[in-house]
């Protein structure tokens, strides 16, 4: 019992932790979203360098989904440059606020943005990063999927506090 409680504790604190230093940083601004984001969204494994994409596909032949490759800025500090996703179909139905999404544009270009909400067009997104939700809302025919995992070389800051906190389930998306 004691033992439970020092994890819930230490698992509170951690997320209040992590969505302190988001909302510093962060488009996004909402404490309680940022949480929200964090327990949805696959922490990226540290990898070497050059082996972001091989490990993602080795993952995504598992999950039996796909990886792509993450570019932009728009999910900093949660996601870095360069890391590798793995992105999986959902049932549009289950898709929640928080989870971390990808869809196509209608130009074909990818997005990775978390849901912030929903309106009469679909969910609302955003990059955690950016000051504005998407102009353009996910649907049942733009959705690609959720990320299930992702892979990067970076050891950013927000890397490093997860790795000294060990929560490895506090981490968000890329943009591409």
């Amino acid at each position: 019992m004691t033992t439970t409680r020092t994890l819930l504790r230490y698992a509170a604190l951690t997320l209040a932790v992590v969505a302190t230093a988001l909302s510093a940083s962060a488009g996004i601004k909402s404490p309680r979203l940022l949480t929200k984001i964090a327990q949805l969204t696959p922490a990226p494994v540290i990898v070497e360098r050059g082996n972001e994409m091989q490990q993602a596909e080795a993952a995504a032949a598992q999950l039996g989904a796909t990886a792509l490759w993450g570019v932009g800025t728009s999910m900093e500090p949660l996601y870095a440059p360069q890391t590798a996703i793995v992105v999986k179909e959902v049932a549009y139905n289950q898709i929640k606020k928080g989870m971390t999404v990808v869809y196509r544009k209608a130009n074909g270009r990818y997005v990775a943005h978390s849901v912030i909400g929903e309106d009469a067009r679909g969910y609302i997104v955003q990059g955690v990063n950016n000051d504005e939700p998407d102009e353009v809302s996910v649907n049942e025919k733009n959705i690609v999927g959720v990320i299930a995992a992702a892979y990067s070389a970076n050891p950013g800051t927000f890397h490093t506090m997860i790795a000294q906190t060990g929560n490895v389930n506090a981490t968000a998306v890329a943009m591409r």
